[in-house]
């Protein structure tokens, strides 16, 4: 069942895919599409998932599941990793970058490695938190905010690894 990730409640689970790169309007309009079809038949077990995406900065993909229609669980959270695995090797993008630190420089979306963001990371750098679950942490600003205010500052030594 797709809606928009407005219509959702904030206890609704998100994924966050970032792209490796930013996406081309053409591979944005057919990622979302592709997207938009596979969210409108998500099951998880036989039953209809009430989910949402958008695509922000034309690099990040979230993915949104409210858990009281019907909660995404092992088999179908794998389902929807293949599906995105799909769209990496058809566009040549990654959207798999645990190990990369997504930051801002100014209002461009800059990618590094862990360790290079040590070196040129600064307390207020905005960094995007890919990690975060609920949408609620999305709408009150935890994805995307100063390192400080992150599991990023572990990278920066402001507090200890």
């Amino acid at each position: 069942m797709l809606t928009s990730i407005e219509r959702l409640p904030g206890s609704s689970r998100i994924w966050i895919f970032p792209a490796s790169r930013k996406l081309s309007p053409s591979e944005s309009a057919e990622i979302l599409a592709t997207m938009d079809t596979y969210l409108a038949d998500w099951k998880a077990h036989g039953a209809p998932v009430q989910a949402a995406r958008e695509l922000r900065y034309d690099q990040f993909l979230v993915v949104a599941a409210d858990p009281d229609v019907a909660s995404p669980g092992g088999c179908s959270i794998d389902d929807l990793t293949r599906t995105i695995k799909s769209l990496s090797t058809k566009f040549g993008v990654d959207f798999f970058g645990a190990m990369k630190v997504f930051y801002k420089e100014g209002h461009e979306v800059r990618l590094t490695s862990r360790s290079g963001f040590k070196s040129i990371g600064e307390p207020e750098t905005i960094v995007f938190d890919n990690s975060i679950t609920t949408l609620a942490e999305l709408r009150a600003g935890k994805w995307e905010l100063p390192a400080s205010e992150s599991w990023h500052k572990a990278l920066l030594n402001l507090i200890p690894a």
